[in-house]
């Protein structure tokens, strides 16, 4: 029988799928408005980076891609093979297989890869501005079936967030993820990168300089769009705590 560690989810990484065209512009970007520093490439052509902190792991990574911009996670376990199965017996549906990495869909559609990993790791929360969270965005007909997916899946207790449409997926010193139900809409679960700013302001001006723009202001986030097109979030939670407040 499988242990029960063996399939549980221990570390999740954030990639950032950049179009072949604009990598070189979009790591760019995003080695500024974080200030970490891109690792050495890998991968057959080139086409994976890790942004490191001047202290501590990552969790954020870039990956070159044939297509549009978007998201996906690695999700590391102890057992990928149990791991697999585990997700399936949830809902997940089988995508393709990168070597001997299985990328899956949750029920939603939104992908993931399956890696093999542990949560032994500090990330480094000190900057004024950090990629902590993403935000999967949920049409209405898939919130239930999302939201308990992804609780199963990760072992995470969900919390209510600030606003009735949100649920956080939280783990100490690891990478958030809130759940968004959205208003109206269909098709399948998508995502976008939330950034947590000590001063939200400060963080749009710099944006702005570096190529983003602006493209809707709530209480307490900005949208925005980065040179290469990719949707993002500034938001008021702090950078120390990933709370909103001080």
């Amino acid at each position: 029988m499988t242990g029960p560690q063996e399939g549980a989810v221990a570390w999740i990484d954030l990639f950032l799928d950049i179009p072949r065209a604009d990598f070189e512009d979009g790591l760019a970007f995003w080695a500024s408005v974080t200030g970490w520093t891109p690792s050495p490439r890998r991968g057959e052509q080139d086409q994976f980076v890790t942004l490191l902190s001047a202290s501590g792991d990552s969790w954020l990574k870039l990956q070159a891609v044939a297509g549009p911009a978007g998201v996906h996670l690695d999700l590391d376990t102890l057992s990928r093979r149990a791991a697999t199965a585990r997700a399936l017996e949830l809902g997940a549906t089988p995508a393709w297989t990168y070597h001997d990495v299985e990328v899956q869909r949750s029920p939603g559609g939104f992908t993931f890869c399956q890696t093999v990993g542990t949560s032994a790791r500090v990330v480094d929360r000190s900057e004024p501005v950090i990629v902590d969270q993403l935000c999967l965005d949920i049409p209405p007909a898939l919130w239930e079936t999302e939201v308990a997916f992804w609780t199963a899946f990760t072992g995470r207790t969900p919390a209510t967030g600030s606003r009735a449409e949100f649920v956080v997926l939280g783990r100490t010193g690891q990478l958030r993820l809130l759940l968004q139900r959205l208003d109206d809409g269909s098709g399948p679960v998508r995502g976008h990168p939330d950034l947590a700013a000590r001063d939200r302001a400060a963080a749009v001006v710099q944006h702005r300089e570096l190529g983003a723009d602006v493209i809707g202001v709530h209480e307490r986030w900005t949208v925005m769009r980065s040179p290469y097109g990719q949707v993002y979030c500034l938001t008021d939670r702090n950078p120390m705590t990933g709370t909103l407040g001080t």
